[in-house]
C-alpha cells in the first residue's frame, strides 16, 4: 500500500502535465481541460490523506493544492500570450508534485519530513492563489460584467480559508487563527470591492490585494507566534512600503 502512495506524486504530476498539455495543445474544450485534470487529481490528494474528510487538516492538505490549480486555470485564461501560459502551467505543475511528496512524507514517512516544509511551501502557494482569485475575479468583472455582489462573498470564503488555513499549518492557536482570518478576510475583501473601481489594470488591483494579505497574514503570524517586535513590524512596513511604490510607479492609470 505504501508504494501506492508512494507513487501518488508522480502521478499527480503525470496527470497535471496532461492537462495542461490538452489545455494548449486543443485536445478538448477548455472547460473539460479543468474537470479532466483536477477530478483525478482530487482522488490522488484524497487517497494520499486517507480521505479523513471530518478533520481540517484533511481540508487544509485537499483544498490548497486544489484550489490552487483551479485558480491557475483560471490565470491561464486570462493571458494573451500561450507562452506565459506555459510558463505558469509548467511550475504549477511542480508545486503540484512537490506539496504532494511533502504530504507523503509528513502522512506516511514523518521520518524523512523536513519541519516546516508544508508551512512555507502552504505560504508560497495561498499568496499565488490570493493573486490568481484576484485576477480572475476583476477579469470576470470587467470582461463578462459579472457583477460585484456576486464576486464578493465568493472571495469572502475563499479568503476566509487561505486565510485560517495558513495560520492554522502555522500552528497558531484557535484563540488568535479565528478572529484574525476572519478580520484579515473582511478587510482583503473590502479592498477587493474597493479596488474594482479604482482606474487600473486588473493585475494591479490584484497585486495590491496580494500585497495586503501578505503584510496581514506576515504580522498576523508573528503576533501569533509572540515574535512580533519593533524589528518585525519594520521590516514587514519596509518590504510592503517599496513594492507598493514599484506597482503604483509601473502602473498606466487611465
Amino acid at each position: 500500500m505504501i508504494l501506492l502512495h508512494r507513487l501518488t506524486p508522480f502521478a499527480i504530476g503525470i496527470v497535471a502535465t496532461l492537462g495542461f498539455a490538452s489545455l494548449f495543445l486543443g485536445w478538448l474544450p477548455p472547460v473539460w481541460c479543468v474537470v479532466v485534470t483536477l477530478l483525478p487529481l482530487a482522488f490522488f490528494y484524497g487517497r494520499l490523506l486517507h480521505w479523513k474528510m471530518r478533520t481540517f487538516q484533511f481540508w487544509h492538505f485537499f483544498g490548497t493544492p486544489m484550489l490552487y490549480l483551479l485558480a491557475t486555470f483560471g490565470m491561464i485564461f486570462l493571458f494573451e500570450h500561450e507562452l506565459a501560459g506555459m510558463i505558469l502551467g509548467a511550475l504549477s505543475i511542480l508545486f503540484a508534485v512537490l506539496f504532494a511528496e511533502y504530504i507523503f512524507q509528513y502522512t506516511h514517512l514523518p521520518s524523512q519530513y523536513q519541519p516546516y516544509s508544508i508551512e512555507y511551501i502552504t505560504l508560497i502557494l495561498n499568496v499565488l492563489t490570493i493573486f490568481f482569485l484576484s485576477s480572475v475575479g476583476y477579469g470576470t468583472n470587467l470582461l463578462i460584467q459579472t457583477p460585484l455582489w456576486v464576486l464578493a462573498p465568493i472571495f469572502f470564503l475563499l479568503s476566509l480559508f487561505i486565510q485560517y488555513g495558513t495560520l492554522w499549518v502555522s500552528k497558531a492557536d484557535d484563540a488568535h487563527a479565528r478572529p484574525y482570518a476572519l478580520a484579515g478576510t473582511l478587510l482583503t475583501t473590502e479592498f477587493f470591492v474597493t479596488f474594482a473601481f479604482l482606474p487600473s489594470g486588473l493585475y494591479t488591483n490584484a497585486a495590491l490585494i496580494t500585497l495586503l494579505f501578505y503584510l496581514f497574514l506576515g504580522l498576523t503570524r508573528a503576533h501569533a507566534h509572540h515574535k512580533l517586535g519593533v524589528a518585525v513590524v519594520r521590516r514587514y512596513v519596509i518590504t510592503a512600503s517599496l513594492l507598493f511604490m514599484i506597482i503604483v510607479a509601473s502602473t498606466a492609470w487611465v
